[in-house]
């Protein structure tokens, strides 16, 4: 009876998901979902920075910059083949994201806790100034940090996820309620309910978040880079070339990449489905 119950519950969501998932990606087509796209705009430069930042960090770390900006350097060098391993990754993500997430999660929190090492340094120079006599120390503070963001998310788990997307909801939905006088607390409410969801639905958000949004990543890169399938798919099918003049018509501006989106979203309830039946016992 009780997994009946979960069973419909998670259908449910799916089903209200994939709807919402579908009037998104036509609203961006149709350009009448600016707040979205700035919505995913903000919160991308701002997770952009973080990262840039945590670069920087890890290039100028004792002991390990070298290596660092050499594998970084090394990333640069194949930014043309990125798109095949973002599509693969995505993929992977879309049919097994649910199975990989504390491994995935263990090692962002590792390096979390390691760039936090390396910010929290400076500032534990100027309060002991004897410490940037001895650079390993730096390198210690960050394994030490790292090490322990590795284990609160393995042993926080449901705290870590909570938090994440509360955050996540914080972040992404400043320029919905910009123009509000409140917006600071219709933003931080926001993140609290997303944050009980999250608490309440982990599993079914996991696999929903890993499944649709792999599914619409991997399709996204893929159809849109490989010409051989680009083509017979997106642009020599007569049914897609007949979408394409109905929705032109009507002022919808749907083009190659959204089809490619919706049917990334398919591929992705596909991948929603096989998480599902084959982590039926699976704990968070």
């Amino acid at each position: 009876m009780k997994l009946a119950a979960q069973n419909r519950r998670s259908v449910f969501v799916l089903v209200l998901l994939a709807v919402l998932l579908l009037f998104t990606v036509v609203s961006f087509a149709d350009g009448e979902a600016a707040s979205v796209a700035e919505a995913a705009k903000s919160g991308v430069e701002t997770i952009r920075g973080y990262i840039n930042k945590g670069i920087e960090q890890l290039k100028s770390a004792n002991y390990i910059g070298d290596a660092c900006t050499s594998a970084f350097n090394a990333l640069g060098n194949i930014k043309d083949y990125w798109w095949i391993i973002i599509g693969v990754v995505a993929l992977i993500e879309c049919f097994f994201g649910y199975r990989l997430f504390r491994i995935e999660l263990a090692i962002f929190g590792f390096i979390g806790g390691f760039v936090g090492g390396l910010l929290l340094f400076p500032q534990l120079v100027k309060l002991i100034p004897a410490m940037g006599d001895v650079p390993i120390v730096e390198t210690i503070i960050a394994a030490i940090l790292g090490i322990a963001g590795l284990l609160l998310t393995q042993f926080f788990f449901k705290a870590a996820v909570v938090i994440a997307v509360g955050y996540a909801g914080y972040l992404f939905s400043l320029p919905y309620v910009a123009a509000y006088n409140n917006a600071l607390f219709i933003r931080i409410m926001i993140g609290v309910v997303l944050a009980i969801l999250a608490f309440l639905l982990l599993k079914v958000i996991i696999v929903l978040l890993t499944g649709l949004f792999g599914g619409m990543i991997a399709l996204a890169q893929l159809t849109c880079k490989i010409e051989a399938i680009q083509k017979p798919l997106l642009e020599d099918n007569s049914i897609v070339s007949q979408i394409f003049d109905v929705t032109s018509k009507l002022g919808l501006g749907i083009n190659a990449l959204t089809v490619a989106l919706i049917i990334g979203a398919v591929v992705g309830l596909l991948g929603v489905v096989f998480q599902f039946a084959n982590t039926a016992r699976k704990r968070a």
